[in-house]
């Protein structure tokens, strides 16, 4: 499924307007792309790229999902994707344990997806170019060997029915829903990806060989490599790999199309377990003329963005009625024409009602009035903006922008056209648009007869749905009506005073300075108690960054967690005195001096981020931060949220287990949201005296700039040092309790088992020590799913993950899965036996090491790691050591410190696990 949302146009490339050439073809093929097919109909797409040696990253591309799929064969197309790699190419191995055996590791190496449309096979050879024949070979026997046999069926369905068990749960519930109204009458409701259980169970080897031999066709396939090899020589190698299969007659393609009619459909969505609360008309239609490259086409696509982004500004300039709290516009693309526009108004509580006659009001308004000509010009304007930013960057796209590139035509059926030619032919068409179009446009969507209508309510709201007639007479009597013009200037915006920035005052003192050339550190101590550590080098992309922190965690002993965490959000959200809210928010998103926030238990960090020229407004930003009470309106449209969600959803599941998780692993459960009563009585002089004690901690900034000190040293007197502080207010860590504990909760909605287990070990933090636990977790990883997956066959969704945490000194390690409930016992069994035993070889750390090397490589050319390399020595030494000793991270990879450190991984001794079980409810509903 590919969206289309206005606003975010992306790099379109566009100016002024010239003549339209004849005959209007499509784009050319970017140069750098070799293209072409075989003489059986394979498509191949190659591209050069050195900037990684020796890397190579394949991707095969079946045309082919769900969606093609028989009425007979719900499910196939994925479990097919499951069952290739149980082939054995005529010869005595699987092709997953042949990969193995090369050293590839599933899920880093090798992989494959379906969804509704296609299926995919990915591989990234450790070896690269060297390995590309056994990976060209691996991908045609993936492709076309189609020797797996019965029992390979029945070893692998338990992995996909624990597959299916794992995607179980509110997100899939709603997903679902949403499918079924917005794609009604077509094939896609009853065609989910992974299928349903009945028909995995009951999937025959036959349907999954006949629809293997109906659409794995090499005339169906796309080849997409990108790599350090020459494109004659890989060429040569496709051929040989690929060129024997034979090609054959392609099945229709109109399942993947939306049948139309003329009707309006009603439909509700709803979960006891979800906060959706909205209501959304969406349009139907086909629209096969924005497909392509051609002028035309990206004529229609140019005019279907303006309008969309159009739509979106004039629906959010609308003044909006009690109860509707937002209007926005979205766009679906389906198949090869279909496309479904949906606009949508976000509700308050229950005002459902008054939601739909406003959503009903400005849709009706829209067709009347259209856009105005300052519509058109904004929309012209942006696009130019656009344009002018993205037209002087000449750099030449990465390895993996190839790759992304590579795929996405793949998956869309286009070219990878040059960027220079894309710019000069939506150039040519830009200039050819005006309000007519865009008019034109809007007023064909609306009047598309084929519309749904779907009203969602979160928890258990009862909410009434409005029939058909009720819903066409209220369109009847708007219509009848004529409606003012559109808003275009917002009443909010017009009236919010303009913002201006606190003085700074009088300029403090930086009262000490220590330098460390060698790491290119400088740290300075501030009158106020407050540190700067500054690292003079440039952030990502040449920004800058700016990192505070403090010890004013969330863990305190003498307010609640929620509350804390509820006065930060607030505070880094609330203006000074006098000051408009909403006018704050305006301002620092122009400036780009946003402020994000990460509450941790014994620490309080602010995350900033600005080009050069932006740096004065991130730092006055902060500053008013630290130095204001929570807002009145923010605090009672806060409060207000959070009750409307207890009050509808007074059952939440995931709340009572992250709840009893907590309490497990803690002795208490100091995170405890606030009940109704809290919330009622909660007042906003109680938060902001919780933010003045939060903010009155000492920082220590962390800067990443490549500035000069007499530019730096004025700002950071008058901005930072000038910021009152008085005393630290030390967080506790959150630490696990020693010990063996259990508790299973058998309140789950679905028919299954979450096991969440966790584990510690006492360990002292270095570098060294981390490098060697985050090797061993991904060895954990493969070792665990090859036990519980491959040779139990009792799980899908497994996740092992283990860190040395600098904060309380011990690697802390966690273990979740999803599995049958009649099988948790054996499986826990089976994981701690793993875990127990887990002993890293010489060969596994060749491998590892070599792909450390490659990793590690990226990381310290990496601006973002080295700024983290950077917090974490001043942590934990107070000097910038780790810059310095990062080279020689590699050589702490031996055998015997890894072989010891495996045994500290996850300790039965500290072994506490919840088991989330079915309600008595949800298992009388599987039986």
């Amino acid at each position: 499924m590919k969206k289309l949302i206005a606003g975010l146009l992306g790099p379109l490339l566009l100016g002024a307007c010239a003549a339209l050439p004849e005959p209007d073809a499509p784009l050319p093929w970017d140069a750098q792309v070799v293209h072409g097919q075989l003489a059986n109909g394979l498509a191949y797409r190659l591209v050069r790229e050195t900037s990684q040696p020796s890397r190579l990253d394949l991707r095969l591309t079946v045309k082919a999902g769900s969606v093609d799929e028989t009425d007979d064969q719900v499910g196939v197309a994925h479990m097919v994707e499951h069952l290739t790699f149980h082939s054995r190419a005529g010869g005595e191995q699987k092709l997953r344990q042949r990969m193995t055996d090369l050293g590839w590791v599933q899920g880093r190496n090798f992989n494959a997806v379906t969804n509704y449309e296609r299926t995919q096979y990915l591989i990234g050879p450790p070896a690269g170019v060297r390995q590309a024949p056994q990976a060209l070979q691996a991908l045609a026997d993936l492709a076309f060997a189609r020797d797996y046999a019965a029992e390979d069926l029945e070893r692998e369905r338990p992995i996909v029915i624990e597959e299916w068990r794992g995607g179980l749960g509110v997100a899939q519930r709603m997903n679902e829903q949403r499918t079924a109204s917005q794609r009604t009458g077509s094939r896609y409701p009853e065609h989910r990806t992974i299928g349903n259980e009945a028909a995995i169970r009951s999937a025959s080897l036959a349907s999954l060989k006949a629809f293997q031999d109906r659409w794995y066709l090499p005339n169906n396939m796309v080849l997409s490599v990108v790599g350090d090899f020459d494109p004659q020589a890989m060429r040569t190698q496709i051929e040989q790999a690929f060129g024997s299969a034979k090609a054959g007659k392609l099945a229709s393609r109109e399942q993947r199309e939306l049948p139309l009619d003329d009707k309006l459909k009603v439909f509700r969505l709803q979960d006891t377990q979800s906060g959706s609360n909205q209501v959304a008309m969406l349009f139907r239609a086909h629209e096969p003329d924005s497909r392509g490259t051609t002028h035309k086409a990206l004529r229609e696509r140019l005019i279907d963005r303006m309008t969309l982004a159009a739509m979106l500004d004039s629906l959010r300039r609308q003044p909006r009625e009690p109860g509707v709290r937002s209007l926005i516009v979205q766009k679906t693309l389906i198949g090869e024409h279909s496309a479904v526009l949906g606009i949508a108004a976000g509700v308050e509580g229950q005002a459902h009602q008054q939601a739909l006659q406003q959503l009903l009001t400005e849709i009706e308004r829209l067709r009347q009035h259209g856009f105005s000509e300052a519509d058109l010009q904004r929309e012209r304007e942006h696009i130019r903006n656009l344009g002018a930013k993205t037209v002087p960057n000449q750099a030449p796209r990465t390895f993996e922008q190839w790759v992304e590139q590579l795929n996405n035509a793949a998956v869309q059926g286009n070219a990878v056209t040059e960027r220079q030619a894309t710019a000069e032919r939506y150039l040519q068409v830009l200039g050819s648009i005006d309000r007519k179009d865009l008019d034109a446009r809007l007023r064909r969507w609306l009047a598309s007869p084929d519309r749904v209508l779907q009203v969602s309510a979160a928890g258990n709201s009862e909410v009434a749905l409005p029939s058909v007639a009720q819903v066409e007479a209220q369109q009847a009597e708007l219509a009848g009506r004529v409606l003012d013009a559109p808003v275009q200037q917002a009443p909010v915006a017009a009236a919010r005073p303009k913002v201006v920035m606190p003085a700074l005052g009088a300029a403090a003192d930086i009262v000490a300075r220590k330098a460390f050339p060698e790491q290119q550190v400088e740290q300075w101590q501030l009158s106020n108690g407050d540190r700067l550590v500054w690292l003079k080098r440039n952030g990502p992309e040449g920004n800058w960054l700016l990192q505070a922190e403090s010890s004013a965690g969330y863990q305190q002993a003498d307010v609640p967690v929620w509350r804390l965490q509820m006065a930060a959000q607030l505070a880094l959200r609330s203006p000074s005195s006098g000051m408009d809210p909403q006018a704050l928010a305006d301002w620092r998103q122009q400036q780009r001096a946003t402020l994000s926030l990460d509450h941790q238990p014994q620490r309080l960090q602010v995350n900033l981020g600005a080009a050069p020229e932006q740096f004065l407004f991130l730092l006055q930003s902060y500053r008013m931060s630290q130095m204001v009470s929570v807002d009145p309106a923010i605090f009672d449209e806060a409060r207000d949220e959070l009750l409307a969600r207890l009050r509808s959803r007074p059952d939440d599941v995931r709340g009572r287990q992250e709840s009893a998780q907590r309490a497990l692993k803690y002795g208490v459960d100091h995170w405890q949201s606030p009940d109704v009563a809290s919330l009622e009585g909660l007042t906003v002089q109680q938060l902001s005296a919780d933010w003045l004690r939060l903010a009155s901690a000492p920082v220590t900034y962390y800067l990443m700039a490549d500035i000069a000190p007499g530019q730096l040293e004025p700002l950071v007197r008058e901005a930072l040092a000038t910021i009152p502080r008085r005393h630290a207010v030390p967080g506790q860590p959150a630490l696990q309790q020693p010990g063996q504990r259990r508790e299973d909760l058998a309140i789950a909605l679905e028919p299954r088992a979450v096991l969440q287990a966790s584990s510690f070990q006492p360990k002292a933090w270095s570098p060294e020590a981390a490098a060697r636990v985050a090797l061993l977790r991904d060895l954990a990883n493969q070792r665990l799913k090859a036990q519980l997956r491959g040779e139990a066959s009792g799980v899908y969704r497994l996740r092992f993950d283990s860190e040395l945490n600098a904060d309380t000194q011990r690697i802390e390690s966690s273990l979740s899965f999803t599995c049958d409930p009649a099988r948790v016992d054996e499986l826990w069994a089976m994981a701690q036996k793993t875990l127990a035993s887990l002993q890293p070889d010489a060969q596994w750390l060749v491998t590892e090491r070599a792909e450390f090397l490659r990793q590690e490589s990226k990381r310290r050319d990496d601006p973002q790691t080295q700024f983290k390399r950077l917090i974490l020595s001043d942590r934990h030494w107070h000097d910038p050591r780790y810059l310095q000793t990062q080279a020689q991270l590699p050589e702490a990879l031996t055998l015997p410190e890894l072989q010891q450190q495996a045994k500290q991984l996850f300790p039965r001794a500290n072994q506490v696990q919840l088991r989330l079980l079915p309600s008595p409810a949800a298992l009388e509903q599987a039986l």
